[in-house]
């Protein structure tokens, strides 16, 4: 049985990386009490498959994880069963069984939509904000260091859009693309908006999910399998 959970990693958690991540679902599943599907081998572990990276000092509003239970269980209970067994640290929002052959999430392209959370550091205005994210979107070609290469980031800003502006903090509107050969990284953005105006992020929320099967945009929920 293979069951696809839709949660969200809140703020008091946003400070984990991706394999951290993968820990404390590993453990909150362990701890819930199903009969969960082990990998084989010496070191076994819970059969587990993440959804989509969150980058350190991103809220979660809308993510995934499948995992895989050896027997069939009622919907209900394992929903009361993971809600326990997370309570404090994820919020389960909704779950729901899939065929065991289902194609894992990050197989798929995707798109994110993101409220980036900062402040100015100097006195800069609203319109200061919303030339920067316009010349930002206006380049052909924007080129990141990553992993001692240069990689051209660009192409996976879809959108940007200033959300609202109180002196000194601001909420910027982005929506980015997960392709085949990556997406890009929130500190990476940062910097290149910090290069244009003075700004530091504070955190940035992941509102919502979509993947693209077949060329239609979906919640990773409403995919046909």
């Amino acid at each position: 049985m293979r069951i696809r959970v839709n949660f969200e990693r809140p703020y008091a958690i946003f400070y984990l990386g991706h394999l951290d991540m993968k820990t404390v679902i590993e453990r909150g599943l362990r701890r819930s009490g199903l009969p969960l599907k082990f990998t084989e081998g010496f070191n076994k572990r819970v059969q587990l498959e993440l959804g989509f990276p969150l980058s350190v000092g991103m809220v979660g509003e809308d993510e995934y994880f499948d995992f895989f239970l050896r027997e069939e269980v009622d919907l209900y209970k394992i929903f009361e069963s993971l809600t326990e067994a997370f309570e404090g640290l994820l919020v389960i929002k909704r779950i729901k069984p899939l065929p065991y052959s289902a194609r894992s999430i990050t197989s798929f392209e995707a798109m994110f939509t993101n409220i980036v959370v900062g402040h100015t550091v100097s006195d800069i205005s609203k319109f200061d904000i919303e030339n920067a994210l316009n010349s930002i979107l206006e380049k052909q070609e924007i080129l990141v260091e990553r992993d001692y290469k240069k990689k051209d980031v660009r192409k996976f800003i879809d959108k940007l859009e200033l959300y609202s502006f109180r002196d000194p903090h601001f909420e910027i509107l982005m929506t980015t693309l997960y392709l085949r050969e990556g997406s890009i990284k929130m500190n990476e953005f940062e910097n290149i908006l910090a290069n244009l105006i003075p700004v530091e992020f504070e955190y940035v929320i992941r509102k919502n999910t979509l993947v693209l099967d077949k060329g239609r945009l979906l919640t990773p929920f409403d995919l046909n399998f």
